[in-house]
């Protein structure tokens, strides 16, 4: 499949994971999360109603690869992963822990890494850093999940329906990320029922 060019500059993102990684080194802070309980919670959204077993996983933003485990023991280890992310720094800190024959990192994003088509793709809170033209990239991104998976692409937002919304964050309308979804997909989930300001999104095939 040919991909169009990245419309978004992921250096300024990419700089600032790679210095928290700097600061924090293996730490729920270093990927922006409050808790790796809200982080579980967000992985169990992804997921819900699907099964990973036996399947292979395109984990976009994968930071860390704090996924990893979630799905090790989901699976019972019956799982193959690709990870993708822009702040080398993470990416070589996953390869070292996670990295075997079936589990692979790379650095980039979804316009620049070639992968397989995959069973699941997914994306969680890679979205949520507000630059010129991130929606537009965000539905782009939707869009190649989806045409690469055979199962499912599920992706996570931060919701619009909150009292107020940090300068640093980009906040989006579950209304508009449905209706973009429904124009790929005659089978989606939006899921707003969790007790984070979020909602995630699964486009079965």
């Amino acid at each position: 499949m040919e991909r169009p060019l990245p419309i978004i500059d992921t250096k300024t993102a990419a700089e600032l994971y790679n210095t928290r990684f700097d600061k924090y080194g293996r730490d729920i802070k270093t990927v922006g999360w409050g808790s790796e309980k809200d982080q579980l919670l967000r992985f169990e959204m992804l997921f819900r109603g699907l099964d990973p077993t036996g399947k292979t996983i395109l984990d976009i933003g994968c930071g860390l690869g704090d996924m990893v485990p979630f799905l090790q023991q989901k699976t019972g280890n019956n799982f193959k992963y690709i990870g993708i992310d822009i702040a080398e720094k993470l990416i070589g800190d996953a390869q070292k822990a996670y990295g075997s024959k079936v589990i692979s990192f790379h650095t980039g994003d979804i316009f620049s890494v070639t992968v397989p088509e995959v069973d699941i793709a997914v994306m969680s809170g890679a979205l949520s850093f507000k630059m010129e033209g991130i929606e537009a990239y965000a539905f782009e991104t939707m869009n190649i999940m989806y045409q690469l998976s055979r199962g499912a692409a599920c992706l996570n937002f931060l919701t619009k329906y909150v009292d107020f919304e940090l300068e640093k964050n980009q906040h989006y309308s579950p209304e508009s990320v449905f209706s973009k979804a429904k124009a790929l997909s005659k089978h989606v989930n939006l899921y707003h029922d969790y007790p984070l300001y979020e909602f995630t999104v699964q486009l079965i095939k």
